[in-house]
């Protein structure tokens, strides 16, 4: 559960945000979230909380992001088929309204990504370095191209072994094996002063990419590592 996750990283040295996901969703997920929420809040002196919303975005998530709003510091949002930009630039419009300008457009594929960001282009961005890489993408370059827009950052790599010998997904992977792109992206890693995510899936990944990190200067050392 939420509760469960943030008791267990509570304890770990160099861990000072986490990604509340709600990518898969449903009256489910939203009930054991109601239900956890006053344990969630009570982590508030020792995360800074972001969220990434449902994944095909309806203007029925108001009742999640309004939940969120007071918790969050912002929300990050995969965008929909290319032919529905219109719609969901519209939501995210009326959202930003309401609940200020906190809704960040993470880079995806099928020209998504694109698609919506033609109708907002001030909006604010999450980089995606393993949607990226899967699509033979430039982590850097696509720094370069949207600079002070991007507030936060996924950061995982690709690995096409593992993935065909356990049958996870081949993103979402410790930093690791050719990371000539990671050194690439490591000046604009340098100066960035947004949100800096390892976003992998269980805790020996987290830290594995914590280290790659520190090697290349990139995080500080505690005084235990």
């Amino acid at each position: 559960t939420y509760a469960e996750n943030l008791a267990f990283i509570s304890g770990k040295e160099g861990i000072e945000g986490v990604e509340l996901l709600f990518f898969m969703y449903d009256e489910s997920v939203l009930r054991e979230f109601r239900s956890e929420l006053s344990l969630i809040e009570s982590f508030r002196n020792r995360f800074a909380f972001t969220a990434h919303l449902p994944d095909g975005l309806q203007s029925s998530h108001e009742e999640l992001v309004d939940l969120l709003s007071p918790l969050v510091r912002s929300f990050v949002v995969h965008p929909g088929p290319a032919g529905e930009a219109d719609d969901m630039a519209e939501l995210l419009v009326r959202w930003q309204g309401r609940f200020g300008d906190r809704f960040l457009l993470e880079n995806t594929q099928d020209g998504r990504f694109e698609a919506l960001e033609r109708l907002l282009p001030e909006i604010p961005v999450c980089l995606d370095s393993g949607h990226l890489l899967l699509h033979d993408g430039s982590p850097a370059a696509f720094a370069g191209s949207r600079g002070e827009r991007i507030g936060q950052i996924h950061l995982h790599a690709v690995d096409e072994v593992a993935a065909a010998v356990d049958g996870r997904l081949r993103d979402h992977r410790a930093l690791g094996g050719d990371l000539r792109w990671l050194d690439e992206l490591s000046p604009f890693i340098t100066s960035f002063r947004g949100i800096l995510e390892l976003e992998v899936f269980s805790w020996e990944e987290a830290r594995e990419s914590r280290r790659v990190l520190q090697e290349r200067g990139l995080v500080p050392r505690r005084n235990n590592e």
